[in-house]
């Protein structure tokens, strides 16, 4: 084989490489893959990087061009054949260190990476978990185990971190709170108590809760009545259209959906999220303090500051944009196709659904509005009140709205970010207790059917996307 002919067999692969990884990020950056993008967060620097890597695939692919088209090898191109090379090979080993070791299905503890891992269902359902713990092998905010078949009427609570919990210990977290006034009202009609499991999940959107309602169905657990909170801040930008969530480095990141945008885009490889969650790391730290156990005494709030937290600040108004600003629109079709499958999923294991609603906290702390500055006439600019009716109109099923509880300064929200305080989940839970007991009396009344070994849990929907 001739030198010239060598340097092009060379460049060939390489340059197909380069065109192809520049064609992903040109896709998923500037086209209509992702209309609402990847992150939340760190938007203007990941859309730097971003460029930089356009700028940087395009700039190698000139390259390996050069080299094709003169059939000469040269410095520049080797070294950077040498380079996309470690490259690969790094990221071979870090998915087999992450596939094998760190993020690994099953409840397994790891002391690497996030809190995270994946667990998929006998029938193919895949969620993402907090780690297993004696308590509780789902991971779940729990201090004892959930048998499949409770030999009590069992209500089953979905949400994030807002039904994971924000108060300190279960006397002081709202789906305790709310289980412990459904049964008053229960025994003052002379109806047993009923337990509940506590499934919510740091970080999940309606779609993710939607997956574990069908992880728990396909693993044989029963429930009598199914629970769903939304927390509007977040709830609808939780899950982007055209996007999936996967845990990589024990964190759950978004990926497209599209396959080839995943394994292509070079800020989707492996590599690329550990050094993500390692800058997050040496930024944020691991602590997720809304979900350790307390002592069992809820404690007031300090007050807001008198100058109020930049992260604070920060997160609100992002927020307020996020959810009402010209390009929100588009995740209302995800959450309105979440409540229509839970809708199915709830009929066909012939349970009642209920939605609870927490309010934006911007809509619910008028302190905070005030001491923010912003316009006395906020709820008629923004509309804050469109989210609330959207879910009212597409639910499909009871919902408990929230915001009257919560609506008396910044009493109600942990000084630092915009979870419940720890009178906050009181008040919630009171609330939405008095309310469950109103609407699911009825079923959680009448005898309860029997279940036969032999019986099946019916199924419906397939599994998540």
């Amino acid at each position: 084989m001739s030198p010239s002919a060598r340097a092009r067999l060379a460049a060939a692969p390489f340059l197909a490489l380069c065109l192809a990884a520049a064609a992903a990020v040109a896709c998923q950056e500037l086209g209509p893959a992702l209309p609402l993008g990847l992150f939340n967060e760190g938007r203007e620097l990941y859309g730097w990087l971003a460029r930089g890597a356009l700028a940087a695939c395009l700039g190698l692919a000139g390259l390996f061009a050069f080299e094709l088209v003169g059939g000469r090898a040269t410095r520049a191109g080797g070294a950077a054949r040498g380079l996309l090379s470690a490259l690969l090979l790094l990221e071979l080993l870090v998915t087999g260190l992450d596939v094998l070791v760190v993020s690994r299905p099953g409840p397994a503890e790891s002391a690497l990476g996030g809190p995270y891992r994946e667990a998929t269902s006998s029938a193919g359902t895949r969620v993402f978990l907090k780690r297993g713990h004696p308590g509780s092998l789902l991971g779940l905010r729990s201090a004892v185990s959930h048998p499949k078949q409770p030999p009590a009427r069992r209500v089953l609570f979905l949400g994030d971190s807002y039904t994971e919990g924000s108060g300190r210990d279960a006397s002081c977290n709202y789906p305790e709170v709310a289980a412990a006034a459904l049964n008053e009202r229960l025994a003052a009609a002379g109806a047993p108590p009923v337990e509940i499991m506590n499934a919510g999940v740091a970080g999940y959107g309606p779609e993710d809760s939607l997956a574990l309602l069908r992880f728990l169905r396909d693993e044989g657990y029963r429930f009598d009545a199914v629970v769903l909170s939304l927390f509007l801040e977040n709830d609808f930008s939780d899950n982007l259209p055209g996007t999936e969530r996967r845990v990589v480095a024990g964190i759950n990141f978004r990926f497209p959906r599209e396959a080839w945008l995943r394994r292509l885009h070079p800020l989707n490889s492996r590599t690329a999220r550990y050094a993500m969650f390692l800058w997050q790391a040496s930024h944020v730290g691991r602590s997720d303090d809304y979900v350790q156990r307390g002592d069992g005494n809820c404690r007031p709030p300090p007050p807001l500051p008198a100058e109020l937290p930049a992260p604070l600040r920060e997160l609100v108004l992002r927020r307020l944009e996020d959810n009402y600003g010209p390009a929100a629109a588009p995740a209302k079709d995800g959450v309105a196709e979440a409540l229509e499958g839970f809708r199915r999923e709830t009929e066909a294991l012939g349970v009642p659904f209920v939605v609870v609603v927490f309010p934006d906290r911007i809509l619910a702390d008028l302190e905070l509005r005030e001491r923010l500055g912003l316009p006395a006439d906020l709820e008629a600019y923004y509309e804050l009140g469109s989210l609330r009716r959207f879910v009212a109109e597409r639910a499909g099923a009871p919902v408990v709205d929230v915001t009257e509880a919560l609506t008396d300064g910044s009493v109600h929200y942990r000084p630092s970010d915009t979870h419940l305080s720890d009178e906050g989940n009181v008040v919630a839970g009171r609330f939405v207790g008095e309310k469950l007991a109103e609407i699911l009396q009825p079923a959680l009344s009448a005898p309860r059917a029997p279940l036969s070994a032999s019986s099946s849990i019916p199924r419906a929907g397939g599994s998540s996307r």
